[in-house]
């Protein structure tokens, strides 16, 4: 019976370790799901608030920018309707014979000794000087800048032909024209809006083009995230970030909208643009490695695009401190289930230890006295309810006091677990041997009642299975004897005429009993 307790607490120690090892995997799965969906929860919320954040800036940028374009638009419409500016072009429409053939400065030595050419060039310069505009300058049909806003300056362009300009020819031709280009002086990139100078009858006499240097432009693209103007190349000719300027954005364009060159200016270096592939957004572009989310839309009355970029490279610090902060969340959790289950280990430890040690002999591992009484008293009362007679067994180890004498105490606690395991040899299955203190072990146990032909059945048939057992000769060590036997006393009661106490007495008294018998006839025999 305590030995079937004793599996069962093992079993039950081990189905823990087992509970415990599939909590903390529940817990481990819980903490990974749950982070994930938190960390996926965050993540589109981040997306969704840049995509907000940057179409409202695309918005406003794009009508920041339609207003530039149509000021530049306006200012070359006001000036090619001024007065002096409409005579001056009808003065100086064409070109004198031989003109060509002088230098930029000869050519702005003969122009600018007219007063009205100075007046108009005045009138430009503090229209340039007040817009921030990097120059306004008039230019006749035979393509010479007649005036312009830096006339008295060093640098002039007064006397400069531009043929073949694009904006030049598409004003004569069509009343506007505008571009983007890299200036020729400077080598700024720039955007040039022209228009038409007409007379009173409608006969063109010119052009006047407002310069706006694209560096100057960068600055109306204020905001948090990146903004760039593309042109229907793909080349970035304005941005707010400087790494993106003059570079090719083509695979950022809408499908079919990309033109080829044009053969006026350069495409650009081509920027490494691939899209990124996302269950919970759109618009997610890597750009020279780097992620962002676009938003792109066309600027109204001009041939450019506006795309302005969300940068998200925090996206993917932000993913590392959900991974650590569910990591950390976990490892505590599992800390926590791992002591938490050694301390209740320990616990059902130590309980199972006490529960030994007050069951359990701890020399020879029986049962000791407690548990053998405790057990002795489950049986009497099963062996009254099933009708079956109890067996009780004394034995007694003769001369374990010599033997601890001659041969020590350690040889004497050898002789002792070496006895108990003889006499559980002899056994049957129901039966339970435990030591009852110092040399003695009992044997308990339930038999059928005796014969009427042989009442000693019971008696003699355990004497012979076990006396024999504790004959013979004890090998140790450092030692060997022979060792002729123990004293048994044997009671087999019936529970309905007798009591526990009563079973016990007799079994103790037949011991006795036979120890004086063996003491009269025989003689422990030793031999080292």
């Amino acid at each position: 019976m305590l030995r079937h307790q004793k599996t069962q607490s093992q079993s039950a120690l081990s189905a823990f370790s087992k509970i415990t090892l599939v909590s903390a995997a529940i817990w481990l799965l819980l903490v990974t799901g749950i982070g994930w969906w938190i960390s996926q929860t965050i993540l589109k919320a981040q997306l969704n608030n840049l995509a907000a954040s940057a179409d409202y800036e695309s918005t406003t940028t794009a009508h920041v920018m339609d207003r530039v374009f149509t000021e530049m638009s306006s200012i070359a419409n006001m000036v090619s309707g001024h007065a002096d500016v409409i005579r001056v072009a009808v003065r100086y429409r064409t070109d004198p014979p031989g003109f060509a053939n002088l230098t930029r400065q000869e050519r702005a030595v003969q122009i600018t000794r007219d007063p009205l050419v100075r007046k108009v060039g005045d009138l430009m310069n503090g229209l340039a000087g007040d817009l921030r505009y990097a120059r306004i300058y008039m230019n006749n049909l035979s393509d010479d800048t007649v005036t312009a806003s830096n006339w008295a300056e060093s640098d002039s362009i007064v006397g400069m032909i531009y043929t073949g300009r694009p904006y030049l020819i598409d004003a004569l031709r069509t009343g506007k024209g505008s571009s983007f280009g890299i200036a020729r002086l400077n080598k700024t990139p720039s955007y040039f809006v022209t228009s038409r100078i007409d007379d009173a009858n409608n006969e063109p006499h010119g052009s006047v083009t407002v310069k706006f240097d694209a560096p100057d432009v960068a600055t109306y693209l204020t905001g948090r995230h990146i903004a760039l103007i593309v042109n229907r190349q793909g080349r970035v000719i304005t941005s707010s970030s400087p790494e993106f300027m003059l570079r090719n954005v083509a695979q950022l364009m809408p499908a079919g909208t990309v033109l080829p060159p044009d053969g006026e200016e350069e495409l650009g270096e081509t920027m490494d643009v691939r899209a990124i592939s996302h269950q919970m957004h759109e618009n997610l572009w890597a750009i020279d490695g780097k992620p962002y989310l676009v938003k792109g839309r066309p600027l109204s009355g001009t041939h450019y695009q506006l795309f302005t970029l969300a940068s998200l490279e925090q996206i993917a610090p932000m993913q590392r401190q959900h991974f650590w902060t569910a990591g950390f969340v976990g490892l505590l959790g599992l800390v926590f289930i791992l002591l938490a289950a050694q301390v209740v280990r320990q616990s059902a430890l130590r309980r199972q230890d006490e529960l030994y040690a007050a069951n359990y002999d701890v020399l020879t591992d029986l049962p000791n006295r407690r548990a053998v009484l405790v057990e002795l008293d489950r049986l009497f009362t099963l062996a009254k309810r099933t009708r079956q007679w109890l067996l009780v067994v004394f034995i007694d180890l003769d001369s374990f006091k010599a033997i601890n004498d001659t041969y020590g105490h350690d040889i004497g606690d050898k002789f002792l677990i070496e006895a108990g395991r003889r006499l559980s040899e002899g056994l049957r299955a129901s039966d339970m041997l435990g030591r009852f203190g110092g040399d003695e072990f009992i044997v308990i146990g339930q038999v059928s009642p005796p014969n009427s032909d042989d009442p000693e059945e019971n008696i003699d048939a355990i004497r012979n299975r076990l006396a024999p057992l504790l004959i013979g000769i004890y090998r140790f060590e450092n030692c060997s004897f022979e060792y002729s036997g123990a004293s048994f006393g044997i009671a087999c009661v019936d529970p309905s005429v007798s009591s526990l106490k009563s079973a016990l007495r007799e079994a103790d008294q037949l011991m006795y009993a036979d120890k004086k018998l063996r003491q009269k006839t025989s003689r422990t025999k030793y031999r080292e």
